[in-house]
């Protein structure tokens, strides 16, 4: 361009600018520039203005947050601080005397602290005495007492100091020449260090204890993250355009087409992929129910962490270890009479189907007396004959035969029923009904008629130091003195949970007694499962299952008397009580619901991972009980604490889960 024309372009757009800027300015007010300009003005600053209060309402939120997370981790854990440190870690090194005049140093362990007497000059002779809480109707024991003489320097430690339990409150009584003068009942927690006042048993803290529920709090932060990796995958994978550009690679790709036939464009292939996932569709909650139970079942069978709620409860109560063994038996109840109807609907002879249900039954009894030779138990002279899986087989056994006599082949549509229709899954059971009132009414008459040599009529208690130790061999009551008559004093279970506390004698949880409760357990299960066949609508499946946990919580807590041990028949896992039987049927019928509408009606949750264990769970429960202790399920520990204890017990059962995936996915199940 030459310069002419390039000054000539120049001082065209000076001049078009001027000219605009003179034509803004004469006719400003005619435009009304300067009204639209206050109101973009005032548009701006109402915007800036709702997000200074937006912004000030998240730190509201914040603050909010912030607070009721402190206030949630004071409720649960009792502190603000979650970092573990080393000591949450490994193994304590914390040392504490025995007390008395043969005292000595020993190293405090989990779940347990140390208290140290205030040395006085005063010549009074002083006794601490002292019971676990948990321990109901058990006499003071001696802890500690002045020592006869002076010790040795080197030895003060070790006779001023004892130590006590931290899994539950500890009742101390300081005695003086005989005569209390003070008690006072504390929650010590672990690896702390406490000073007693024997003068008004006040009690003070020397060394801060480590709080042992910390691990549980990173342990539910790992399981939230995992669940948040898990949801954040399916939400992208689920998405149509993310489906639709993995068919497109795969169909411009040399590898072989997703869905079987000749090439189909998109939507084509979407179509047919979510019509084959329909007709596969199946009541996924009753797998992940029972995959749910054999993973918290590994997990506390792998330790649970060493924590009380992990374990079996020590006599009357309920723990999260307690639930697993009944939510067991009662989803084999469901699944029984759902198995049942469709092999009478195949037209299969009820015979065979008994038949099979024999054979089921020995296979499992044979298995479990496997399980009970594990360890090198099999010493003819000392075997155990009851256990998990012979409980198992025999409930499977009485309830199995009932359901293949009288179970209808087709139940019929309950419109047709006229008014009995919505009761049809009642009315169409009642020998069934029959029968299991019969168990009810045959279990309470022995537990409460059955004379016992040596014990009360109807004693229901843990004997050894209950009832300060005036029942000591009483154990189970009648339920101990079936299992000792028919099988013998050395073939049944010598461990109970009762024993760390109570130091009564042997008893077996999966004795005789308790299979009468047991299938009646099953026949609730039972219960659920004809439900499922009989109504096709989920609203009228949770309306009954509400319905049913309902009725037999208030009947659990009726007749446990609303208290852990002074109802008529209190909760006992050790005893399969019927208001057990019924607290955890009642806790199944209502956890089953959850997960019916969050897996099948809702479909929010896919039920995995643990729709994968609850496909295989006889292997799971066979496979994990002959590997507990081998390496890499579990390991001897480095240390002693809670922290690695619980790390162990997540990664043994987190293995099987994963076993489970993979047996799923080669299509490997063990079916009896």
């Amino acid at each position: 361009m030459s310069e002419g024309l390039w000054l000539e372009s120049w001082d065209l757009v000076l001049g078009t600018i001027f000219f605009s800027r003179l034509l803004v300015y004469i006719l400003w007010d005619k435009l009304t520039l300067v009204a639209h300009t206050r109101l973009v003005g005032n548009l701006l600053s109402q915007i800036l203005e709702k997000v200074l209060v937006g912004v000030q309402w998240g730190r509201c939120g914040l603050d909010l947050a912030r607070e009721k997370y402190n206030h949630i981790l004071i409720y649960f854990f009792d502190t603000t601080e979650v970092r573990l440190d080393m000591a949450d870690i490994l193994e304590n090194k914390l040392m504490c005397g025995t007390g008395g005049p043969k005292a000595s140093l020993g190293r405090v362990h989990i779940d347990n602290a140390c208290i140290q007497i205030e040395q006085n000059s005063s010549q009074d002779s002083y006794q601490v005495l002292q019971r676990n809480y948990q321990c109901w109707g058990c006499p003071l024991l001696e802890a500690w007492k002045t020592p006869e003489s002076m010790p040795d320097l080197d030895l003060v430690n070790a006779s001023y100091s004892f130590q006590v339990q931290t899994r539950y409150s500890t009742v101390l009584e300081v005695v003086r020449n005989n005569t209390s003068i003070c008690n006072t009942t504390s929650h010590f927690q672990q690896y702390g260090v406490y000073q007693l006042d024997l003068n008004n048993c006040d009690i003070s803290v020397q060394t801060k204890p480590v709080n042992a529920f910390l691990p549980i709090f990173w342990a539910f932060v790992f399981l939230c993250l995992l669940a948040g990796l898990r949801l954040a995958y399916q939400s992208v994978y689920k998405t149509a355009v993310f489906r639709r550009f993995l068919v497109w690679v795969q169909l411009r790709s040399d590898s072989p087409p997703l869905l079987e036939g000749e090439e189909q464009d998109t939507a084509q292939l979407l179509e047919s992929a979510e019509v084959a996932a329909k007709k596969a569709r199946r009541v996924k909650s009753l797998d992940a129910f029972r995959g749910l139970s054999i993973t918290i079942m590994i997990f506390v069978n792998y330790g649970g962490g060493s924590y009380y709620f992990f374990n079996h409860s020590s006599w009357n109560g309920l723990t999260v270890a307690d639930l697993v063994f009944p939510w067991f038996i009662w989803i084999m109840g469901v699944s029984l009479v759902i198995s049942t109807q469709s092999q009478l609907r195949n037209s299969l002879s009820r015979k065979k189907i008994i038949l099979r249900v024999i054979k089921r039954s020995f296979i499992l009894i044979f298995l479990g007396l496997i399980i009970n030779s594990e360890g090198r138990r099999n010493d003819l002279r000392t075997f155990r004959f009851p256990g998990v899986l012979q409980r198992f087989g025999l409930s499977y056994l009485v309830v199995g035969v009932m359901e293949a006599l009288l179970l209808p082949r087709q139940y019929s549509d309950i419109s047709t029923r006229g008014m009995m229709g919505p009761v049809l899954d009642l009315t169409s059971s009642a020998w069934q009904w029959v029968a299991a009132l019969l168990c009810l009414a045959l279990h309470t008459v022995v537990t409460f008629q059955l004379p016992v040599p040596g014990c009360p009529t109807g004693y229901l208690g843990p004997g050894g130091l209950a009832d300060n130790s005036s029942h000591h061999n009483c154990t189970g009551g009648a339920a101990m003195w079936l299992d000792v008559n028919v099988f013998g004093s050395k073939h049944i279970f010598q461990s109970p949970s009762s024993g760390p506390i109570y130091h009564g004698v042997a008893h077996d949880p999966e004795g005789l007694l308790g299979t009468l409760t047991s299938i009646v357990l099953c026949w609730l299960g039972v219960a659920a499962g004809r439900v499922l066949l009989v109504h096709q609508d989920w609203q009228s499946r949770v309306k009954r299952w509400l319905v049913w946990g309902l009725v037999c919580g208030i009947i659990s807590a009726s007749l446990a008397g609303f208290s852990q041990n002074q109802g008529v028949i209190p909760i006992n896992k050790n005893l399969w009580s019927v208001s057990f039987i019924m607290a955890t049927g009642s806790m199944a019928f209502i956890l089953l619901t959850i997960m019916y509408l969050l897996i099948d009606v809702y479909r929010f949750w896919s039920g995995t991972p643990l729709y994968f264990p609850g496909m295989n769970s006889i292997l799971m429960y066979m496979g994990h009980e002959i590997c507990s202790g081998m390496f890499p399920w579990s390991w001897k520990p480095l240390g002693n604490s809670h922290a690695e204890l619980l790390a162990m017990s997540m990664w043994g059962c987190g293995l099987w889960v994963f076993t489970s995936y993979v047996l799923y996915k080669k299509r490997l199940f063990l079916a009896l």
